[in-house]
């Protein structure tokens, strides 16, 4: 695992598709990812030289020791074999080193998988709910952890 430090074209090609699958339309492409990886914080998860997931987060500006987790996302076919938890424990050691002192992010409220394992496995706490937070329908349940 490592944080991304500049545009490596075949990598983000690759990390485009698993975003693209966990997320449709809502995923980043290569005009999101790549100035997330300049100006925030782009993880990565390998297997055998491949990516097989991604983790990006920013800074919140109006709280410099805030992070937010914009996505984490594993590719379909390495779902369900703990890559995404040792991701995201990787990542969240790595901020707390950072000056990071909390992470939110937001959840779809029905993805019951995903919130136990933030809750349950990470010990994030649900802080908020807000409907139609990305449209009408699109709930999103807000989470946080005191790194």
């Amino acid at each position: 695992m490592a944080a991304l430090k500049d545009n490596q074209v075949d990598v983000i090609n690759k990390l485009v598709k698993i975003e693209s699958e966990a997320f449709g339309e809502g995923g980043l492409n290569q005009w999101g990812l790549v100035p997330m990886i300049y100006h925030g914080m782009v993880y990565v998860i390998w297997l055998d030289k491949e990516p097989i997931g991604l983790a990006e987060y920013m800074r919140d500006m109006k709280d410099i020791e805030k992070g937010y987790l914009y996505g984490l996302a594993i590719s379909k076919s390495h779902q369900g074999k703990g890559f995404g938890s040792k991701l995201l424990d990787y990542s969240l050691r790595d901020l707390s080193k950072r000056e990071i002192k909390k992470v939110e992010l937001t959840v779809d409220p029905n993805n019951q998988n995903a919130v136990y394992i933030y809750q349950q496995k990470f010990g994030f706490n649900k802080v908020d709910y807000r409907e139609n937070e990305y449209g009408v329908g699109e709930d999103r349940l807000i989470m946080e952890l005191k790194l």
